[in-house]
């Protein structure tokens, strides 16, 4: 599997810095002009090189001639997508970066030595501990330097093998939802985690709320106070998202357990219909985020993650199975045929583990199948 591993470029002789500054904002104007000619020319494949890169070459000496390419790679990326999606707008790059090939850079102590301005120089970085058996065994990918929130961050994609993924013992269900941030429960009902949503939304407001009285206040600084409390929104929430995926999937290791997961269109799609502060909630948390850490983080575990449809799970009772079509939004499920009263989110994530259970073993029954079906028959 692909890793990407993010290091902060430490900031220990400026000059080093202003020369990557430099190179990321000559490789910003590169990536900007070959769109110019994909635009005028209406292209976006390779035969870009053939019309404008001898001329690009001149005007970006300094510019290491791998990395003028791959500016040429973006701005085909860009333009491609653009052409599809907005063809009357030439669009703009504006992300302060540069990449190298792996043939172009070298890792070594705690630092890389690329190509900048005809020479090679060393840009040395923070790396935390975990990292090492990926960069001591791995195989390096590209290399990319890239601002954000004004500091220089490199980041490695790095290819490692894949964990062999156990044979589960049990099955994690994952209910994510407003009250609850996501509520785990196996299919024998028993609960196994809860992560309040109440801190969160309360953070939220917060930020909103100050973020309101700022505008109000002052106008014109106003897109760099958005741009600042926008940053602190999504820092906040890849944090969140990081600890709770993280704790999600060590338990499901510990138990040797498969983690159960909605598709994500099921979060949404059950918020459709409620009132407007609880669909304001739930746009407001980045859940893909999360999913997509639970997914990364059990990948490199070797823990089984499989998804399922969201249908029927927050109505479904999951003592007898009755489906309670007429269930309102609130906090206890209360089952018309069997009695029990449970917590709607606790109730949904054992429905998920047990849909999960059964999609689970169906796959294997239909994959043993088929390679049964590959095999040759001998008489």
């Amino acid at each position: 599997m692909k890793l990407t591993l993010k290091m902060k470029v430490r900031e220990k002789t400026k000059w080093k810095i202003q020369a990557l500054r430099r190179a990321m904002e000559t490789f910003r104007d590169a990536v900007n002009d070959w769109i110019d000619v994909a635009w005028k020319h209406k292209i976006a494949d390779r035969t870009l090189h053939e019309i404008a890169y001898k001329e690009l070459r001149q005007k970006y000496r300094n510019l290491y001639s791998n990395s003028l390419q791959d500016a040429m790679n973006w701005a085909i990326q860009i333009v491609k997508t653009e052409l599809k999606l907005n063809p009357n707008k030439k669009p703009e790059f504006k992300t302060l970066m540069i990449s190298f090939k792996n043939v172009d850079f070298k890792f070594e102590n705690n630092g890389f030595v690329i190509p900048l301005n005809g020479k090679r120089v060393y840009v040395p970085v923070y790396v935390p501990k975990k990292y090492y058996k990926w960069l001591v065994n791995g195989k390096f990918g590209r290399l990319y330097f890239k601002e954000e929130d004004g500091e220089i961050y490199a980041y490695l994609t790095v290819k490692v093998e894949d964990k062999p993924v156990y044979e589960p013992k049990s099955w994690f269900g994952v209910d994510l939802g407003v009250h609850n941030l996501a509520v785990v429960a196996d299919e024998r009902g028993r609960k196994i985690l809860r992560f309040d949503g109440e801190i969160v939304n309360r953070y939220k407001e917060l930020l909103e709320k100050e973020r309101a009285r700022r505008q109000k206040r002052q106008m014109k600084e106003f897109n760099n106070k958005e741009h600042k409390y926008g940053c602190k929104h999504r820092s906040f929430s890849r944090y969140v998202n990081h600890v709770v995926s993280k704790e999600i999937v060590r338990k499901a290791k510990e138990y040797k357990a498969c983690i159960v997961l909605e598709k994500l269109r099921g979060v949404k799609r059950r918020g459709a219909r409620k009132p407007k502060r609880v669909r304001k909630l739930l746009h407001r948390w980045s859940y893909h985020d999360l999913i997509q850490k639970i997914k990364y983080k059990a990948k490199l575990e070797g823990v089984p993650v499989i998804e399922i449809s969201p249908r029927n799970t927050s109505k479904t009772c999951s003592n007898c199975g009755f489906v309670y079509k007429r269930f309102k939004d609130q906090r206890l499920f209360h089952c018309p045929k069997c009695g029990i009263i449970i917590d709607r989110d606790l109730n949904a994530s054992i429905n998920i583990a047990r849909k999960g259970r059964e999609e689970y073993k169906k796959r294997a029954f239909l994959s043993a199948l088929k390679s049964e079906a590959s095999s040759p028959q001998w008489l």
